[in-house]
């Protein structure tokens, strides 16, 4: 799969553009958007659906002229055969035309767009080994966090990433591939920065504890309850496809009330970990291997549980400090 490119000396943002302008071009021929480390060719025919991809990409790059791009994304409303009404109204994300899910509500298109983005990834890119995870930066080292749906990984993405650090991702996590194997060194990170995606209680424990954080739209009654996006900061936007080393990785656990636990864990079981919120470690063969041998050899993991999001930065912040390879075998 070739990799999406923005034209050279692309400086527009999404923001730069008159929302009635917006809403013209991807009615049409569509907007190019630089989406973290991937380039979408958009294209939607609601003036709704635009306006909330132009405020929650505001510091993205974009592009009108056509580009180099990663997929070719377009959310419209169904339509039935023949010209009759659809039999399920609502709206569809396709790629080239073909649409990928049963359709969602129009209220629900951006929460659409967003899991339609993280699909396309996880489904269709294996220059990169991708990790079921989240990942912050600073000083120059990366923490992933990563588990299961519903461990607080995002929730601690966000106070991180709105509380000093460079947020990386919030979803997948990508691990370069691009070093020829056999080769020594760690991979790096691509930064992959885009909207993070909270939950129910979550939502509003972010927004007391980070007021400055600016938020999507609410979607309720989601499979997974209320969901809203987080906005990535605009220095994190503007570093996205920037590489860095990992020195942590932390699995955290969230539980209401709880006392912070921290417990180190052996690098091999942090391998095998990894291997299990992996989106395509078999498909990557021996350079995702070796990738991740090399991760785990200058990494340290760590098991996290907390009921405090004070307290589980502080640990995390702590942990960071301390982290330059070694650990547990």
């Amino acid at each position: 799969m070739v990799s999406g490119r923005m034209p050279d000396g692309t400086r527009v943002r999404v923001g730069d553009l008159a929302l009635p302008e917006a809403v013209r071009i991807l009615a049409g021929t569509g907007l190019w958007l630089g989406t973290g480390a991937f380039v979408v060719h958009l294209r939607t025919d609601s003036a709704a659906r635009a306006g909330a991809v132009v405020a929650a990409h505001a510091d993205h790059r974009v592009s009108r002229a056509p580009a180099i791009h990663d997929f070719p994304l377009t959310i419209a409303r169904t339509s039935g055969r023949f010209g009759l009404p659809a039999r399920r109204p609502g709206v569809q994300a396709r790629i080239d035309g073909e649409p990928l899910f049963e359709p969602f509500p129009e209220a629900y298109a951006f929460a659409m767009f967003e899991s339609t983005l993280n699909w396309c990834i996880a489904r269709y890119v294996h220059r990169h080994l991708t990790f079921h995870a989240g990942a912050v930066e600073r000083e120059g080292r990366a923490v992933i966090l990563t588990g299961p749906s519903g461990s607080g990984k995002s929730t601690l993405c966000a106070a991180l990433s709105q509380g000093g650090w460079r947020l990386l991702s919030d979803e997948l996590v990508l691990l370069d591939l691009s070093r020829k194997p056999g080769v020594p060194g760690i991979p790096e990170i691509i930064a992959n920065p885009r909207p993070i995606s909270l939950k129910n209680e979550a939502i509003d424990r972010i927004a007391a504890r980070n007021p400055q954080a600016r938020f999507s739209a609410r979607f309720e009654n989601t499979v997974k309850g209320t969901i809203a996006f987080v906005h990535p900061r605009p220095e994190a936007v503007r570093r996205a496809g920037e590489t860095v080393a990992p020195a942590l990785v932390v699995a955290p656990t969230y539980r209401p009330g709880a006392d912070l636990a921290v417990e180190e864990i052996a690098k091999a079981a942090g391998f095998m970990m990894m291997v299990e919120n992996a989106v395509n470690y078999f498909t990557t063969g021996r350079p995702g291997f070796e990738a991740l041998a090399a991760l785990s050899d200058r990494s340290r993991f760590y098991r996290l549980t907390y009921g405090d999001i004070d307290q589980a930065v502080a640990a995390i912040t702590e942990l960071h400090a301390t982290a330059g390879g070694g650990g547990a075998a």
